[in-house]
């Protein structure tokens, strides 16, 4: 007993308060692997600056606050290891884009699609993910990606295929649209112009999947609802008639056609709450509701933002589990370094681009825009409309986080998209919903989908009117053409305030910075418009 005491004695005393905050490193390796991607001279900068801030810690207490020194002491380490990871995916050698680059002439390829087919001006193409090469009847090498086009690629996700034709490098577009760039993004190096396709072993369960699904979700509906369900999912738009796909984009909800974490966490909650109202227990439950969310992914060609959302989704129903809790910021830049380190590219990718910043802008800026909405707008109301009040100040955060990027991208923003988000939104889920339960109904038997999809029709219908109709508006666009970087720069400088009002300003004062927020953004747009008029 007494050498128990003894011991514990000499134990030393470990002392938390205050905690160490080590949050910033997800942030801290994101922007040096940013850095070193676009701009490696100031990815060294960033290192300079990170070893200034760690030997000042080191040397004078007061110039760091003590819960904040480990992470200045760490610095160093996050932007070495993020300039490292630029550098290595930047020198890594690309077998495949130096054969492209000499132009060899026809090459056979056996490999496997990676994603749906989607018809072009002269036939079809589909990214394919290289399993071997011939030249000249000799395997020269294997793996990469590379995009066919062919006359007719009537295949689909997953079917291994053999593909004859000329291979090349991609060239950039007339509007200095650097394509070899946005295929990188999804790790393809080369082009492939096709002179003979063929299946190669049958066809895989994924193509079968997905045709099915295809076909399923749009029996019974008119060509244009189902190419729009189509487009909510399975990311496929390219039988959405022009007209309507400029008129999406003019009403400013364009995004709800695209693939992201709303269909995934749609899909999610659906089959969770289902599984539980059947008593199934959470230790099965979390399991099944993953295999089968990761099943559409990958049936939907596992675009960039649903493997976020499914990494995401991994985590979330994962955390339960083992008794964990979440911090929705430090676990989205967690997330960002994660799909960064992988790869460094996906920075050039416009739809990488706009779904960050959407998910940032609403977890940062959602609570003071809607302080600012219950303090005007809905002030005459005694209780304010919690619903609508969360679904306004949403679709303001992300439309005001995305503002630069849609008008640098786009040459014009949507004004009045904040009125249709809040058609577009609540609907956008049920759409989903009912054409996810069409999809599942019409894999066992087509005819099953028909009552599902008769139902989605009028959704779809709704939606479409109100697209039609917003963009008819002559407000409902503002033409940003010629965007330069450093305007976008200082427009998000703008908006630092507003986004860190939160925590650092009491709540009383989040309408006020969600107002100027809102003043900046019109100011930026007007100043956009005056600078190019």
């Amino acid at each position: 007993m007494q050498q128990s005491e003894v011991r514990t004695a000499r134990e030393p005393k470990l002392n938390f308060n205050p905690p160490a905050r080590l949050d910033p490193w997800a942030i801290v390796l994101s922007v040096s692997i940013v850095a070193g991607t676009v701009a490696p001279s100031l990815a060294t900068a960033l290192i300079v600056a990170s070893l200034v801030v760690c030997a000042g810690s080191l040397l004078s207490k007061n110039l760091v606050p003590i819960g904040w020194r480990p992470m200045a002491v760490l610095m160093p380490l996050f932007t070495v290891a993020g300039a490292g990871i630029a550098y290595v995916h930047a020198t890594t050698a690309d077998p495949l884009a130096d054969l492209a680059a000499v132009e060899p002439g026809e090459v056979t390829i056996v490999g496997k699609i990676a994603s749906p087919p989607s018809p072009v001006s002269y036939g079809y193409t589909a990214d394919v993910r290289v399993e071997h090469l011939w030249f000249d009847g000799h395997e020269i090498l294997r793996g990469g990606g590379v995009e066919v086009f062919a006359g007719d690629l009537n295949l689909g996700v997953g079917d291994r295929i053999r593909v004859d034709g000329e291979i090349s490098l991609p060239e950039s577009t007339d509007d200095d649209f650097d394509y070899g760039r946005y295929l990188a993004t999804k790790r393809i190096s080369a082009l492939v112009y096709a002179t003979y396709v063929r299946p190669m072993g049958g066809k895989g369960w994924i193509g079968k999947v997905h045709r099915r699904t295809d076909v399923a979700l749009g029996y019974g509906l008119h060509p244009d609802e189902a190419a729009v369900v189509r487009g909510m999912v399975l990311g496929d738009r390219s039988l959405i008639p022009e007209d309507l796909d400029t008129a999406f984009q003019r009403s400013g909800i364009t995004h709800v056609l695209a693939i992201s974490g709303q269909h995934v966490a749609v899909l999610a909650a659906m089959i969770y709450f289902l599984l539980r109202a059947l008593a199934v227990p959470m230790m099965i439950r979390s399991p099944v509701t993953l295999g089968l969310i990761w099943l559409y992914i990958v049936v939907a060609g596992a675009p960039p933002s649903a493997l976020r959302a499914g990494v995401i989704a991994t985590f979330v129903l994962a955390a339960p589990i083992v008794n964990r809790q979440l911090a929705p910021l430090h676990f989205m830049t967690t997330m960002l370094a994660a799909v960064l380190a992988y790869n460094p590219l996906l920075i050039y990718s416009t739809g990488f681009q706009l779904s960050v910043a959407a998910v940032f802008g609403i977890l940062l800026l959602r609570k003071p825009m809607r302080s600012l909405l219950n303090s005007t707008l809905f002030r005459p109301f005694a209780k304010p409309p919690e619903t609508v009040s969360n679904l306004l100040a949403i679709s303001l955060s992300a439309q005001v986080a995305t503002a630069p990027i849609i008008a640098a991208t786009f040459d014009n923003v949507s004004v009045i998209g904040v009125l249709t988000n809040l058609i577009a939104v609540p609907i956008s889920g049920p759409i989903l919903t009912l054409g996810l339960l069409g999809a599942i109904a019409g894999n066992a038997a087509v005819f099953l989908a028909y009552p599902i999809n008769a139902c989605n029709g009028f959704l779809v219908t709704i939606l479409e009117y109100t697209a039609r109709g917003a963009s008819a508006m002559p407000f409902a666009t503002v033409a940003t053409p010629g965007i330069s970087l450093p305007l976008i720069g200082l427009f998000y400088l703008g908006c630092v305030p507003a986004a860190i009002s939160e925590a650092a300003f009491p709540e009383e004062r989040w309408p006020l910075w969600a107002a100027l927020l809102l003043a900046w953004t019109t100011a930026w747009l007007l100043l956009i418009g005056a600078t190019n008029g």
